[in-house]
C-alpha cells in the first residue's frame, strides 16, 4: 500500500475481552486504518464485540488466514 493512495490499512483485533474495547474504539482515530474484524477464542465474546462496533466476528485461525 502507498500512503498516498488514499486505500486504508484493513485490521482485525484478536482478543475480544476488557482491552479490546479501547482498541475497538480508538481505531476510529487513526485515518489510514479501517477496523474490519475481531476474533476471540470464545465465539460469544466475538459475536457480542463484533455486533457492539458493527464489524465482523471470526474465528482466531480465520482472522489470520
Amino acid at each position: 500500500m502507498q500512503a498516498n493512495s488514499g486505500a486504508k490499512l484493513g485490521i482485525g483485533v484478536i482478543g475480544c475481552g476488557n482491552i479490546s474495547m479501547t482498541y475497538l474504539r480508538n481505531a476510529a482515530f487513526f485515518a489510514g486504518v479501517e477496523l474490519r474484524a475481531c476474533a476471540d477464542i470464545s465465539a460469544e465474546m466475538a459475536v457480542l464485540r463484533g455486533k457492539e462496533y458493527g464489524i465482523r466476528a471470526l474465528g482466531v485461525d480465520a482472522l489470520l488466514a
